[in-house]
């Protein structure tokens, strides 16, 4: 009985974050994105408020219980929710968009275009709560110190500066799977590992709402497409890892830095913060994209856009939410980061450089796109940089973070990714580039065969992102018992 009031939990802890956020975004004045900002922003506040809680009790050394996490947190959405009924729940969803103007998509092509990516969304979430956790950082990392706190109340301590490697790992999933332990009672790692996929599929529609806002809708849809049609987007969705978490965040950071550009309006510099904040409290190398981020700022402040106060308001929110972690880390560890990147691995060779065309078993059709809309983004920026702040903005962020990559740890083509949907993003700006420059009567042909081959290139992914497939159809109805034996 416990562990179905579990599930129930949860989910009221995700919908109840939706008040706070859909009251947050009637403050800006940009609104076209309307109520999918509202859901994906909603899933970031329930997250990241949920485990910020739990750290500042373990930081306090207020025992982690159920009742000591969920009490704070519904208190703290409470807040956002009679702010939000106070201004008008309808105000954060108005019917007209305002801003330039965008192509359209017909609404027919919306239904087919839904079909490869519920494929995908579907094969993610049923091997996320069908399997317990078998890739090995998930259970040697994430799964064991979430399970631990779980089990101590507290969180996990440095056992000293020389073996300070994985203790010193932001733990906002780990949190997230002590959450699900305290509140099942036991180590239900189906619920567990809900979370950490429901965060990478929220990149589908963050880039799409990220596409859509800086080339247009077709955009959008085409770079939403290409990320559900990437083999190794599927296969690590549900994996338990911290990668596409990570990327969740700052997809949506990439977001409000493109809304900050058209506003300057503090709250979308705020939420800026917030965004990139959770993603180092999700994974310590979105500290290097915060680098990128100043040098954006930078150009920002150059061209009279942006100013040191909204850079300085970004700034404040990121140190609040993440600088704790950090700060433990060298008051206790005296590190930072824990040096895990086997840098003398690194492959600097002209296949890893071309790693989206050159692996077709991890991109395939996608990372062919992608890295075309990357070299015409690139073209554009070169030739006339301020009429295209949305691809500069999406070149700040991807290109730099892509070096460090092959300088670095391109042993692991995992780590691209990090920024991989904002490598989207500009494949899916061509493919409408390409798309609005056909006649019409081609353009619908090409339109459906396009939808087409999504939908065979999706279901592919959906078959392999689905593990032990063989165990799973000869018993369906297999034991955790069981379940653990074929995993481990």
């Amino acid at each position: 009985m416990q562990t179905i009031v579990a599930w129930i939990v949860i989910g009221l802890v995700l919908v109840a974050a939706y008040p706070l956020a859909a009251w947050l975004l009637t403050i800006s004045p940009r609104r076209e994105e309307g109520r999918w900002l509202a859901i994906l922003l909603s899933l970031a506040l329930a997250v990241g408020s949920l485990t910020l809680i739990m750290l500042w009790e373990g930081l306090l050394t207020i025992p982690l219980t159920w009742l000591g996490v969920t009490v704070p947190y519904f208190f703290l959405m409470l807040s956002g929710a009679i702010g939000w009924w106070q201004r008008g729940a309808n105000s954060a969803h108005p019917d007209s968009a305002h801003g330039e103007a965008r192509p359209a998509v017909s609404a027919k092509f919306t239904y087919f275009a839904l079909l490869p990516v519920l494929l995908v969304v579907g094969a993610v979430l049923l091997n996320a709560v069908y399997w317990p956790f078998s890739k090995e950082d998930a259970l040697a990392i994430y799964h064991r110190y979430g399970n631990e706190m779980a089990q101590t109340g507290e969180l996990v301590p440095f056992a000293g500066r020389d073996e300070a490697f994985y203790q010193a790992y932001p733990i906002q999933i780990s949190l997230t799977y002590t959450y699900s332990y305290l509140t099942s009672g036991w180590t239900n790692e189906y619920l567990a590992r809900l979370i950490p996929a429901l965060l990478s599929l929220g990149c589908i529609p963050a880039v799409y709402l990220l596409g859509r806002a800086v080339y247009g809708a077709p955009a959008g849809w085409a770079a939403a497409l290409l990320l559900v049609i990437t083999e190794t987007f599927g296969r690590w969705a549900s994996s338990g890892y911290v990668d596409l978490p990570m990327a969740f965040f700052y997809t949506l950071a990439a977001l409000f830095a493109y809304r900050l550009w058209q506003t300057r309006h503090i709250l979308d510099a705020a939420l800026l913060g917030l965004m990139l904040g959770l993603a180092a409290w999700t994974k310590n190398a979105a500290l290097m994209g915060m680098a990128f981020v100043v040098l954006w700022f930078g150009w920002g402040w150059v061209q009279r856009r942006l100013s040191l106060r909204l850079a300085l308001v970004s700034a404040g929110v990121i140190a609040a939410v993440a600088a704790p972690w950090y700060l433990r880390n060298w008051l206790e560890a005296g590190l930072l980061v824990p040096p895990t990147a086997w840098t003398d691995q690194a492959q600097h060779t002209v296949e890893s450089l071309l790693i989206l065309v050159t692996r077709p078993q991890n991109y395939g059709l996608a990372g062919w796109l992608i890295l075309a809309g990357v070299l015409v983004a690139l073209f554009q920026v070169i030739r006339a940089p301020l009429k295209h702040p949305g691809q500069v903005m999406l070149l700040t962020w991807t290109l730099p973070f892509f070096a460090v990559w092959w300088l670095l740890v391109s042993y692991d083509p995992r780590f691209i990714l990090l920024f991989y949907p904002l490598l989207a993003v500009m494949g899916g700006g061509l493919v409408a580039a390409i798309g609005e420059r056909l006649p019409l009567t081609v353009r619908r042909r090409a339109g459906i065969a396009a939808l087409l081959l999504a939908v065979i290139l999706a279901g592919l992914v959906a078959w392999n992102s689905v593990e032990f497939k063989d165990n799973m159809l000869r018993q369906p109805l297999m034991s955790d018992a069981q379940k653990h034996a074929i995993v481990r």
